[in-house]
């Protein structure tokens, strides 16, 4: 019968389940311990175009794109389980969107916080491995949610995604007003929209005289390619 040595460390192997490090070395918001980001990871020029991560392969010029992950959950999944794998996949791009884990107005406000704690730790990370950064900033309808704002540094470029959230109008009001308390609060230098840019939805910031950046989502992209299709013209759809 053949004997097999085991190997034990001396040291315990201790398995990071809650994706601790994510966050070590952050400064926390006072409450519920949000990471504040830093300005100095953060992105202050304007992409040349905005990628989503399931829609990578259709990337030309990865040097002058940002990469969203505004996709399906499954998609993106396995960079929220384990994101210092994906570091120097990443490092190829312009810059990196901050995650986009969506608190739903409709979900429990300890999920939805959740989400927004999720975005926060992952957009930190990111940045403190020297991935530049344009937050992307989710809130919800909870107290959570309002704390989460002294985790995004004021006066700097960030990012708004509105696919799916401004077809309903009950919808659009509910942006709206949250679009508003964003830009009060944060005062950025400039918002980078990556989906539908309404007037309605931005009247805070083009009041303020803040500058908007609109890219299409590729589903826009794909509509606008097949209308040109269609016209008789050629489209370039991925």
């Amino acid at each position: 019968m053949t004997k097999f040595n085991s190997f034990r460390s001396e040291v315990p192997y201790l398995r990071d389940v809650f994706l601790a490090y994510l966050i070590d070395g952050a400064e926390r918001t006072e409450r519920y311990g949000y990471p504040i980001i830093p300005s100095d990871f953060c992105y202050n020029k304007v992409p040349g175009d905005v990628a989503q991560w399931d829609k990578r392969s259709n990337v030309k010029d990865p040097k002058h794109t940002a990469m969203s992950f505004y996709c399906k959950d499954q998609y993106f999944q396995p960079i929220l389980s384990n994101p210092k794998v994906y570091v120097d996949k990443l490092r190829v791009y312009e810059c990196l969107v901050g995650m986009d884990c969506s608190p739903f107005d409709n979900m429990p406000a300890w999920v939805a916080d959740h989400q927004i704690g999720l975005n926060l730790a992952i957009t930190y990370y990111f940045g403190k491995c020297g991935l530049k950064v344009i937050p992307n900033i989710r809130i919800a309808n909870t107290p959570g949610s309002d704390e989460s704002l002294a985790a995004y540094p004021k006066h700097v470029l960030i990012a708004i995604g509105t696919n799916g959230f401004t077809k309903d109008l009950a919808n659009r009001d509910i942006f709206m007003n949250q679009v508003s308390k964003i830009i009060e609060t944060l005062e950025p230098a400039g918002i980078v929209v990556y989906g539908p840019a309404a007037d309605d939805i931005f009247v805070a910031p083009r009041f303020m005289g803040i500058p908007i950046y609109p890219f299409e989502s590729f589903m826009q992209k794909r509509g606008s390619s097949r209308k040109r299709k269609k016209e008789g013209g050629v489209g370039d759809e991925g």
